[in-house]
Order: C-alpha cells, then structure tokens, then sequence
C-alpha cells in the first residue's frame, strides 16, 4: 500500500512539470471522461441532461458551459440516485449514527458538512478517490520550499490537531491514511484540555503538523513556552483562513514550510498556498475548476467516481481566478478565498445603493501586533472589529493603524458613511458544531 502511495505520489508531482497548456488538456480529457462515466452509471446526471436536451453522444463536443450546474439541494434531494452503486438506505444511515470517525458501508466512505450554512450534507468516497488525496501529500511534501523531506521522514509522522468528528472530511484523511499505510499519526481533538495536548505530543516529533489555524496558534505558543519540542518539517492548515502573519509566526516558531491547504467536504482537496509562492494554486489535474458571475467557484472533481460531483456551485467567493499561466506551477491560479457567500456584509452607502464588504480584507492589512480578527454586522451601515493583540500595550497605535487603513479601504469602496468600531478582546466566539472561528457574525 505505501508503495502505491509513493509511486501515485511521483506520478502527480510529475504533473507540476507539464506547460499551461498540457494540463488544461488533461483536465479537459478528464472532465470528458467522468462526465461520459456519470452519464452511463447515475441515474440522476442521465435524468438531469436527458430533461435539458443532452444526449450522451453530446458529450465529446458540447460547451462545457451549457452543461447545468448543480448545488448542495441537487445532493440532499438526490443523494441515492447520484451514487454510482447502489447503497440501501438503512446501511447509509446506521453508519452515519454509529461512532466511527471514519463512517463506511464496504469500501465507501461517508462524509458531511458541518452544517455551519445549514442542514448538514452527505457526500460519498471510494478507497481509490482516499488514497489518490493521501498520494496528493507526497506530491506538497516534495514541491518547493526550504524543508526537503529524505528517506528518514519516512513514513510520514503527522500531528492533526482540530475539532475533531464523525464524518468531517478532514478527519476522514487523517484516519484513512492510519488505517490504510499505518502511518505513525497521532490525531489529538481540539476540545481535549491544553495539558492533554502537552503529554499526548510529549516524546513524538512529527515530519507534518497540521490543523486549524486557531489550534496550531496554541501548538505554537506551548512550544514557544517549552512545554513541548516539536520540529516539523510541514506544516499544512485548513478549515479557516490562513492570515499572513499566522503564516509568518508558523515559521518563525517552527522553522518550518507552511501550506495553505483549500478542500471542502465536496473534495477534500482541491489547491494549496504556500509560504514559499503567491496566492493558491488549483489543481487541475484533481479537479475542473471554473467560476460564475459572481466569482463563485464551480469544480468537478476527476478522481472520485463513486459519487460524480458535475459543475457543482460551492459557496466559496473567489479573488483572482485565472486560467492563464501564473508563476512557477502550470495550475489554475487565484488570489485567495474571499469566502463564503453568506459571510458577506452587505452595506448601504450615502447614494442608497447595496455594495459589500468582506473580512478577509484584513488579510491586506499592515498592522503588526493584530494576530486574529472577527466581524460583528450590527445594521446595514455598522460593524464591529473584535481583534486579539499581541500585546495589550501597543492598543492604542495599532487602533490608529488599522483606523487609518479601514478608512482608506471604505474610501474606495464609496462606503464612507459606514461606521465602525474597533474591539481589543481575549478570544473570539466559536461556532459550537463545527469548532471553527466563526469570520463573520450577523446580529443585524
């Protein structure tokens, strides 16, 4: 099994040296492919193209863009026609209730989102689909940055730190590659107390950290501490976004590369960022990306057959999103995640007309000493600032700071009649489910 790892690993690092315009074929072939294969084997995509016209003979040549896009309702309401096999019902359902982190009927896995922007969802992976995303680490771990892996970081000692659950995507990861390549993982849930963490890192020196931001700002600062002494080589965030100066803190703590890890439960991985390039890459070669009119990304995932996902609309708001040739890898390339639609704030200006702000402007901002941030939305012309400083002393100047630069930014916006408030707290508020910091809270 780790044979197959290493060897789908090299095959996909492999891909890093193709042109533009070698990897825009293959994704393209690929699309083709799993479209033709959704078309023969669920019952729902036959249907679903069957009602708009689109006949499988239509499929080697139509615009990929006359295709009908799908959502998260097409997948509530249609989940057993969508899977290519054919599951009961009761199967599904008693594994989801069962106590496994890693919820399986036979060789599918189950999977769901948080249900943080409404009813929770199921998803479906076959074996094959878990362990080309696990092969996918070989190919971050070889790729750039200053911390090159040798024969010794084998195998792969990983550290995941996050809220851990029944059937959350990033758990999935962490167990399967446990149980299918016995990888030496310790996986510690974030709810545990602090001094648990200490004696469960105690003696174990991982080649990958990861987790959440939120968790590894703690990681970080028990070793800064001396209470635990940690030197990987790796360390890969996800579930919330990365700032710039988590980033920089990350390795300057740690020493360490630091990869921005982007998937969601509808693919668990679908591009990375890194300490060492610009912005986040998007791997073609995993999924076909696109994005709509209102910058909302669109993929299809060319790896997991199990359960066909075809021009499926996600939430995510994108900045930057590019087909042409970026930098010094051959994928799709974009700026960052603005975010989710819902974690928009829409705002009023002075001529009465709607225009919005998103939080993760603040990521732009130049104001050391602000380690995390929160938007409270109070009215359509009102919010609120909750930061966490480094240094309480420094207050004063960083409010300036940050003043000064907000200012600027609703100047450009045309947004000068929105007021704000800037609030220095001690934590930030937590959604309950799912663990995560929440980016924006709406008490309007």
């Amino acid at each position: 099994m780790l044979i197959d790892l290493a060897k789908y690993g090299k095959k996909l690092y492999k891909h890093n040296e193709f042109s533009r315009e070698e990897i825009i074929n293959y994704s393209e072939r690929k699309f083709r492919s799993t479209i033709k294969y959704a078309y023969r084997n669920s019952e729902f995509y036959k249907k679903l193209y069957s009602s708009n016209g689109i006949e499988y003979g239509d499929l080697s040549n139509i615009n990929i863009r006359d295709i009908p896009i799908i959502d998260k309702k097409y997948i509530r309401e249609n989940f057993y026609d969508i899977a290519v096999s054919n599951i009961a019902k009761d199967k599904i359902e008693n594994a989801i209730k069962g106590d496994s982190l890693l919820p399986r009927v036979g060789e599918k896995y189950i999977v769901h989102t948080s249900g943080s922007t409404g009813i929770p969802t199921n998803f479906l992976y076959n074996k094959r689909a878990l362990m080309i995303l696990e092969s996918n680490f070989v190919r971050l771990t070889l790729q750039g940055g200053e911390k090159k892996l040798g024969l010794s970081d084998f195998p792969l000692r990983n550290l995941y730190i996050a809220p851990v659950g029944s059937g959350y995507a990033c758990t999935a990861l962490a167990i399967f590659g446990m149980q299918e390549y016995k990888c030496k993982s310790v996986v510690i849930n974030a709810q545990k107390p602090l001094d648990e963490w200490v004696k469960l890192i105690k003696d174990y020196n991982p080649t990958y950290l990861s987790g959440y931001p939120s968790c590894l700002n703690l990681v970080a600062s028990l070793k800064e501490e001396g209470r635990i002494d940690i030197k990987p080589k790796k360390i890969i965030t996800g579930g919330e976004s990365l700032t710039k100066e988590a980033s920089e803190y990350y390795k300057k703590v740690f020493g360490a590369d630091v990869i921005d890890y982007y998937g969601c439960t509808e693919s668990i991985f679908i591009g990375a960022g890194s300490s060492f390039y610009d912005g986040i890459y998007l791997y073609d070669d995993l999924n076909y990306t696109e994005v709509d009119d209102s910058n909302r990304l669109i993929i299809t995932p060319l790896y997991n057959r199990e359960f066909p996902l075809i021009r499926y609309r996600l939430s995510d708001i994108v900045d930057g999103f590019t087909k042409e040739q970026f930098g010094s890898l051959p994928y799709t390339h974009m700026n960052k995640v603005m975010g989710r639609e819902e974690e928009i704030m829409w705002f009023v200006n002075s001529k009465g007309k709607r225009d919005f702000l998103h939080p993760l402007f603040l990521d732009d901002l130049d104001v050391k000493g602000i380690t995390k941030y929160q938007f409270v939305q109070k009215s359509i012309n009102y919010f609120e600032i909750r930061c966490i400083t480094s240094s309480r002393a420094n207050e004063n100047l960083e409010k300036r700071e940050i003043e000064n630069q907000i200012d600027r930014f609703l100047s450009a916006k045309d947004l000068n009649n929105v007021k704000y408030n800037i609030k220095f707290v001690d934590k930030l508020q937590v959604n309950k489910n799912t663990g995560k910091t929440k980016i924006v809270i709406k008490e309007i």
